[in-house]
């Protein structure tokens, strides 16, 4: 039963763990209990009831020290049967508590009466600082008793231990510097409660960082996505070339037609225009190296030619939809087909993203999505400054047709590529 300090009430846990003091600081811990919460029938081990583990389980160093630690501690131990302890060890617990609590006491008594905002409080000789005040830098309460000389055990937080060994002089020397330095934070202002206003200014220093660094990362994830396309992708000298002149299209044409015209046929010809050219120096001149490409987030090679042959079927239906509109009022509702040219063309121009869109949130998380939709948005822009060096090219170099059949082995370092196969 362990009485504690502040009702004396006993305490009798049902299940406690032990260490460090079990065998006066050599390594042994253990976990004891009550029966019938830890003395269960295990037939999964030799002795049924006892299992060891850990790094030192068993270990007979550990098992020695407290073994002469614990018969100190019952009064025996002794080579000539006296105990080897002259004041016994619960005596010792004893006044090293009632020490404890006076100091408390008395430490507590010296912040009130000097006005400072600091309370200490203990469990037996673990103790802990308190504050009075909800200042923004309570936290540096250890900072200024470090310039005291005083090294808390635990500094972030305040917690301290103390031991038997600490003599009156002692006890009396760490109420001098706790006081001192609660005073001397007191007056460098750091114990003033957190104003409404600077509270408010707090959070929103705190919410200007978060989203600017959240920002940062997001900005670097994906001017990293472009890096990995452009070294994968993009290496033929008439490839560079069609994303440098597609994207002088998209940024005069296309981009004003949708957004700022709001002229959805025009823009997304044009933007089908572009495209086309973009998407030929991949699928005509381009030695792709399939293995590599796999580097590459987003759209690839194959997904590319999906999007191609779906934009075929749209096409196609377009064409033939009266003929199909007979036969699809037979299940459906007719209002549901009733799209104009330009409605027909945006829905078309969104599914060649918007599935992709959504397989990479629901793989990666929407914050992923996001970031590649703004890639796709900004490539245009940025591959200006990419391929500003291939505005104009040899003409030999659209004589170089790759092979479709043909396996690619690009080397990422030298940008050299050789067919395999």
């Amino acid at each position: 039963e362990i009485p504690p300090p502040d009702t004396q009430a006993p305490l009798k846990p049902d299940v406690m763990i032990l260490g460090k003091a079990l065998a006066a600081g050599y390594p042994l811990s253990a976990v004891v209990g009550r029966e019938g919460f830890l003395n269960s029938y295990d037939k999964k081990f030799l002795l049924q009831v006892n299992k060891t583990v850990g790094t030192l389980a068993a270990w007979h160093g550990g098992i020695i020290a407290s073994n002469v630690f614990l018969e100190a501690l019952e009064g025996r131990g002794g080579s000539d049967g006296q105990p080897l302890l002259k004041i016994g060890a619960k005596e010792q617990f004893s006044n090293l508590v009632r020490k404890c609590d006076a100091f408390s006491q008395s430490l507590n008594a010296r912040f009130a009466n000097e006005g400072l905002p600091v309370r200490i409080r203990n469990f037996s000789n673990t103790f802990s600082v308190d504050f009075l005040n909800k200042s923004l830098y309570n936290s540096r309460y250890p900072q200024y008793l470090l310039a005291e000389g005083i090294f808390l055990g635990n500094y972030s937080t305040g917690k301290f231990n103390l031991n038997a060994d600490v003599t009156m002089s002692d006890w009396k020397c760490l109420e001098e510097k706790f006081v001192s330095a609660a005073s001397k934070m007191q007056r460098d202002g750091y114990f003033e409660p957190m104003k409404s206003a600077a509270k408010t200014k707090l959070y929103l220093s705190l919410m200007t960082k978060f989203a600017r660094n959240y920002a940062w990362i997001y900005y670097n994830q994906i001017m990293n996505d472009k890096h990995i396309d452009i070294e994968v992708s993009h290496n033929h000298p008439v490839n560079k070339f069609g994303h440098f002149w597609s994207s002088v299209g998209m940024i005069v044409f296309a981009y004003p037609l949708l957004f700022w015209y709001c002229d959805p046929l025009k823009g997304c010809l044009c933007f089908f225009l572009t495209h086309v050219v973009r998407q030929s120096g991949h699928f005509f001149y381009e030695h792709q190296d399939k293995n590599i490409e796999k580097l590459k987030f987003g759209h690839k090679d194959a997904s590319k030619k999906e999007a191609v042959v779906f934009l075929s079927l749209a096409t196609l239906v377009y064409k033939y939809r009266e003929t199909l509109y007979d036969f699809v009022i037979q299940y459906i509702d007719p209002s549901f087909l009733e799209l104009t040219l330009e409605q027909y063309v945006l829905a078309i121009a969104l599914f060649t993203v918007v599935p992709h869109f959504v397989e990479i949130c629901y793989q990666y998380g929407w914050l992923r999505g996001v970031s590649w939709a703004l890639k796709i948005l900004t490539d245009p822009f940025t591959d200006l400054l990419d391929f500003y060096t291939h505005v104009v090219i040899h003409p030999k170099w659209f004589l170089d047709l790759k092979e479709q059949r043909a396996t690619y082995q690009l080397d990422i370092t030298t940008k050299k590529v050789v067919k395999v196969a």
